[in-house]
C-alpha cells in the first residue's frame, strides 16, 4: 500500500521536462530564424542606405518592410548611421517565446561602404 499514486506523482514531475525537452528544438529554431531574418533587414537596409540620394528613414523603412513581411522578430528596432565613408545598421528585437522563461534577444549589425560616383576623368 505504500506505493500507491507513486507514479502519478512521478509523472506529474517529469511530464513538465519532458515538455521542455520537446519544445526546445523549436525555440531553438524560432531564435535561428529571428536572427536570419533580422541579418536580412540589416542588409536590406544597407543596400538602400548605401545609395548616394537615400537617407536614414528610407534605409529604416525598407528594413520594417522586410521584418513586417518575413515575421518572426518582436520588438524590432532598427537604427542606421550613415556617414561618409560607411554605412552601420543594426536591427535588434527577440525571438518568438515557445519555452516558458526562455526570452532570447537577437541582434545583428551589417555594414558597407557609402556609394559614391567618380568622374570618368578622375577614374584610374
Amino acid at each position: 500500500m505504500g506505493q500507491v499514486g507513486a507514479t502519478t506523482t512521478e509523472l506529474a514531475v517529469l511530464m513538465p521536462v519532458l515538455i521542455v525537452m520537446l519544445l526546445a528544438p523549436v525555440q531553438v529554431a524560432l531564435w535561428w530564424h529571428a536572427r536570419q531574418v533580422a541579418d536580412a533587414a540589416a542588409e536590406e537596409a544597407v543596400d538602400v542606405a548605401q545609395v548616394q540620394d537615400s537617407n536614414e528613414a528610407q534605409a529604416t523603412a525598407a528594413a520594417f518592410g522586410l521584418l513586417n513581411q518575413v515575421g518572426n522578430l518582436r520588438g524590432a528596432s532598427v537604427v542606421v548611421q550613415r556617414g561618409p565613408e560607411e554605412v552601420v545598421v543594426e536591427v535588434r528585437g527577440r525571438a518568438p517565446q515557445v519555452v516558458p522563461g526562455i526570452n532570447w534577444g537577437v541582434t545583428s549589425r551589417a555594414a558597407g561602404p557609402m556609394e559614391r560616383l567618380v568622374p570618368e576623368d578622375e577614374r584610374g
